[in-house]
């Protein structure tokens, strides 16, 4: 993928009603996948970039699960969203802290698998959204 065709990707607003059942309050706003955010995301994961594209939308406006990983405490929250048709499950990592306009960013997005996602349930770094 050339970089040269990236642009800012506006995914819709934060599931705030979804992160308050898991502890977590902020306020309002939207997410957006910043160009260098999605080149820091084709870096780390450029074989599944496309992929995780065609489901980031989701993952943001109606995520499967959501939560928080132990080392991101209060910086971040983590989004996904599970296809079981698919059998897929992308993973959306958003920063906490809004921009002065008052978007949130994405950090990073990749798919994880079945078990690292069964693993994150079970200590309770995330929580169903249904």
């Amino acid at each position: 993928m050339s970089y040269n065709k990236l642009t800012p990707l506006r995914l819709g607003p934060l599931p705030i009603d979804k992160l308050k059942d898991f502890g977590i309050l902020t306020p309002p706003g939207e997410v957006i996948f910043t160009v260098a955010a999605q080149k820091h995301a084709i870096k780390g994961h450029a074989a599944e970039f496309a992929l995780c594209l065609r489901y980031i939308e989701r993952a943001v406006q109606t995520p499967t699960y959501v939560g928080q990983a132990p080392q991101h405490k209060n910086l971040g929250v983590e989004l996904i969203y599970e296809h079981v048709v698919d059998r897929v499950i992308i993973l959306v990592a958003v920063h906490l802290e809004q921009t002065p306009e008052g978007f949130y960013i994405v950090k990073s997005t990749y798919p994880i698998s079945k078990d690292k996602l069964e693993r994150r349930i079970r200590k309770k770094f995330l929580m169903a959204t249904q």
